[in-house]
């Protein structure tokens, strides 16, 4: 199963037409709201109109186009308090482009003498109120449920987390039956307690991947979840800081004490070879301690296929590794769970999972995606290596020379583990984007140093960059353009094509 196959169903269409067609369907009912002097209904409207570039192509890189197409709405609308306020919507939800924009344009109603109405000091500034935690049976979904009040009016925002691989929004709910909204969660199946914790708790548990939410294409957001979110990260903006040192964080002798407490369990007698348990007891428990807060030894349906598929994608088997594989992860799935506590139907029907996971892991280890990316990590593939770790070098060296499926299709056969495929790699991507004779030679040289640093990460500051540029909002394109330019390449000057 490769890497394109696990993905969600890609949003297709042209992006501008999509944003075009959703502003003017949508601004209409702000209008409305903003009439009413509604806050939280008008933050609703404008949350939605500032997620389109994430509904319209999984992607924030339309930012300045949907701040253009704001302005340009509201200047067509009377001048006078209510497009100050549309403004002012704009300038507490909106990213930093349409922030900008929002905020000159708003400077030239002030200087005219038109202002919005006192109601606007209120947006984005609810009471924060209570806030709840809880999780799935086996701990592999978190849902975090926080409540804001405007005035006597509460509403409530329910994130659900996906924590088998990154903790990964899967929800987001806006609602203003709060005590609705606690009563479902509390029947449903999904969730087996709701406890309260601090603001600054959920505030920790949500900050980051809420930020990150609607990035990443493996991982689609429904359409409510997209339009709620700058709402959403507006909101935990609204609470208290997490105290520092309040993260939790697991560490290699956290892990290897873990998977010491295995070998001398019972269930070790079940695992097969003591080399080839240590091994994959040492794999498992590596991948369940990977993420900040999260102890070692933490097992669940979601996280065990995700766990499996990492080892698909990261370790060479031996022989011995491969025979093993049954035994020695059947014993350590079952010591996890009886560790972890979980009750005696999810247990049956955790080992019922890992059967059909087990039965489909060699075809998954057999997937030219996977026999690639195990290539791409062979050097840092040790059992007890940090996952966390492996999955920033796995993403470092894809960031620099592209898997096959995401390359040009003519160069799906260049080799990326080796100087002189990554150089064809760069040559074709590149070799159009500045002008023929000496500059495309300096731009190609500038690309083909700053992809061998990252190969290699030496030195380590120039991944640290890119994500760096990444978080700015530039495109990996674009990144290594600049990074070429700011490591003395030359003045090729970044242009769109």
């Amino acid at each position: 199963m490769g890497k394109k196959s696990r993905k969600a169903a890609a949003r297709e269409g042209s992006a501008g037409p999509a944003v075009a067609d959703g502003i003017n369907a949508m601004l209409g009912e702000l209008w409305v709201k903003i009439a009413e002097g509604d806050v939280f209904a008008a933050e609703q409207k404008a949350s939605g109109l500032l997620a389109l570039p994430l509904l319209a192509s999984g992607s924030a890189g339309l930012d300045k186009l949907l701040a253009r197409a704001l302005i340009a709405a509201a200047e067509k609308q009377p001048y006078g308090p209510e497009g100050a306020a549309f403004l002012r919507l704009l300038m507490a939800l909106g990213p930093r482009d349409v922030k900008r924009e929002a905020s000159a344009a708003l400077a030239a109603f002030t200087a005219d003498g038109v202002y919005p109405p006192e109601w606007v000091t209120s947006i984005a500034k609810p009471e924060p109120r209570q806030a709840y935690r809880g999780r799935d049976v086996y701990g592999d979904r978190e849902t975090v449920v926080m409540s804001f009040a405007y005035g006597d009016t509460e509403h409530t925002i329910v994130v659900v987390i996906d924590l088998a691989e990154l903790p990964t929004v899967i929800s987001v709910v806006l609602s203003k039956d709060a005590d609705g909204v606690l009563k479902v969660l509390e029947e449903g199946e999904f969730v087996t307690a709701l406890q309260p914790v601090t603001q600054a708790e959920a505030r920790h548990r949500v900050e980051t991947p809420l930020a990150t939410a609607g990035q990443d294409p493996d991982s689609v957001l429904g359409e409510l979840s997209v339009l709620a979110l700058p709402l959403a990260r507006s909101r935990v903006r609204r609470l208290p800081a997490p105290m520092p040192g309040t993260t939790v964080a697991y560490t290699a002798a956290d892990r290897a004490s873990a998977v010491a407490e295995f070998l001398r369990s019972p269930r070790a007698a079940e695992a097969g070879e003591e080399q080839v348990a240590r091994f994959w007891a040492q794999v498992l428990t590596g991948y369940s301690g990977r993420v900040t807060d999260e102890p070692p030894a933490r097992v669940g349906q979601s996280t065990l296929t995700a766990m499996l598929l990492h080892v698909a994608r990261t370790f060479t088997l031996s022989a011995e590794q491969a025979g093993g594989l049954r035994a020695a992860v059947t014993a350590w799935v079952r010591w996890a769970a009886d560790r972890q506590g979980i009750r005696p139907a999810a247990v049956d029907a955790l080992m019922l999972h890992l059967a059909e996971t087990l039965d489909g892991f060699q075809e998954n280890y057999d997937d030219p995606y996977c026999e690639e990316s195990r290539r791409y990590l062979l050097q840092y593939a040790a059992p007890d290596a940090d996952a966390a770790w492996l999955a920033d070098c796995r993403n470092r060296r894809e960031f620099g020379a592209p898997m096959p499926e995401d390359r040009d299709p003519a160069d799906a056969k260049a080799d990326g583990c080796e100087e002189a495929g990554r150089s064809v790699l760069v040559a074709t991507e590149f070799a159009n984007c500045a002008p023929r004779g000496q500059e495309t030679i300096t731009l190609l040289t500038g690309v083909a140093r700053v992809v061998e640093e990252l190969w290699r990460d030496d030195p380590p500051s120039t991944w640290e960059a890119a994500k760096k540029l990444l978080t700015d909002g530039h495109d990996r394109h674009e990144v290594l353009h600049l990074l070429a330019e700011r490591g003395g390449a030359g003045g090729v000057t970044l242009r769109s094509e």
